[in-house]
């Protein structure tokens, strides 16, 4: 009987022995290595040791092309390189380029296929020959050089559609054109935000249109033919309202509750109780401060960028809000 107890004994001491046994090779050999592995990766991270970008060789790939004056080469390889490492490092900057490839080529008489020659009939304006080709009179203006909206029957302009579609990124602050659609078109150009703001009860994603283009010069309302055109504050007048997209005025214009959402009317530097005689005050162009005076709600875009996207958005246009 003792024999047999010292038999279990022993038994189970070498049971107890190979389980302590595995446990500690796989402690050394599969825990033990990940910590090893784990302690190396802190200390690559603490160097700043990165993989390589491999959007960066294909940009300089692509910047050869460019640089050897074969832009439409150049202007491929960037798509592709979008589209293969979206993430890459090299992504805004070759956004960037893309933008502003397709905007001469927008306006090149060799360049854009779309361009066509249209011959002024009698009873033509300006406004009805931009109807008439899907594009917008500021579009007609500058792909021929026109600084007055006057015609004469038989004038020859170039003219070209504008068939774009705009999404407005409030992460990223990115307000980006789209040729066609998003689903069924092409990425054209990106324009940096200085400032995204919702108007109450509006949420992202969001959908609405372009529905009106004006522009300001001291609180009044002015059309290209006009000569203070040029200077004016521009807006693109979603239809949600408070929603527009538009730049940094010079004079900061306020929405005048007695009008419509789309007519902004002057600031005023008092209380004035007269309604339309406070619309005709405007606050100084010296008196700067930033946002202050202007709508709390909107996209707010450099002036330039503003006055770019004026010129080749029509009205009715589709506009897109995403987080």
């Amino acid at each position: 009987m003792s024999r047999f107890k010292i038999l279990v004994f022993l038994l189970a001491v070498g049971i107890a022995g190979s389980v302590l046994a595995a446990a500690y090779w796989y402690y050394t050999r599969v825990l033990g290595h990940e910590t090893v592995v784990q302690g190396q990766i802190k200390k690559m991270q603490g160097k700043h040791t990165s993989l390589p970008d491999p959007g960066v060789r294909r940009f300089d790939e692509a910047m050869e092309f460019i640089n050897a004056s074969n832009y439409a080469e150049g202007r491929k390889a960037l798509y592709r390189l979008l589209d293969s490492f979206p993430e890459t490092s090299a992504g805004p900057e070759a956004r960037r380029i893309i933008g502003e490839l397709n905007m001469d080529m927008l306006f090149s008489q060799e360049a854009n296929p779309q361009r066509k020659d249209y011959i002024v009939q009698p009873g033509d304006s300006m406004g009805l020959i931009a109807r008439k080709n899907q594009t917008s009179v500021e579009c007609i203006m500058r792909a021929n050089g026109m600084l007055s909206t006057n015609l004469q029957p038989g004038d020859h302009l170039f003219v070209f559609p504008l068939d774009f579609e705009i999404v407005v990124d409030i992460s990223s602050k990115t307000v980006q054109l789209w040729r066609g659609t998003r689903e069924k078109g092409y990425f054209f150009k990106e324009y940096q935000a200085l400032e995204v703001r919702l108007p109450p009860g509006m949420k992202a994603p969001a959908e609405t249109v372009i529905q009106a283009k004006s522009a300001w010069h001291n609180g009044k309302a002015v059309t290209s033919e006009n000569p203070l055109f040029i200077s004016a504050d521009k807006w693109l007048v979603g239809h949600k309202t408070g929603f527009n997209l538009r730049g940094l005025p010079k004079a900061k214009p306020l929405v005048d509750k007695t009008t419509t959402p789309s007519q902004p009317a002057a600031a005023t530097k008092g209380k004035s109780k007269g309604g339309s005689k406070a619309a005709n005050k405007v606050v100084d162009d010296d008196d700067d401060d930033g946002l202050a005076g202007i709508p709390e709600t909107g996209v707010f875009l450099a002036r330039e960028d503003i006055e770019e996207l004026f010129t080749i958005v029509r009205t009715q246009t589709k506009l897109f809000v995403a987080r």
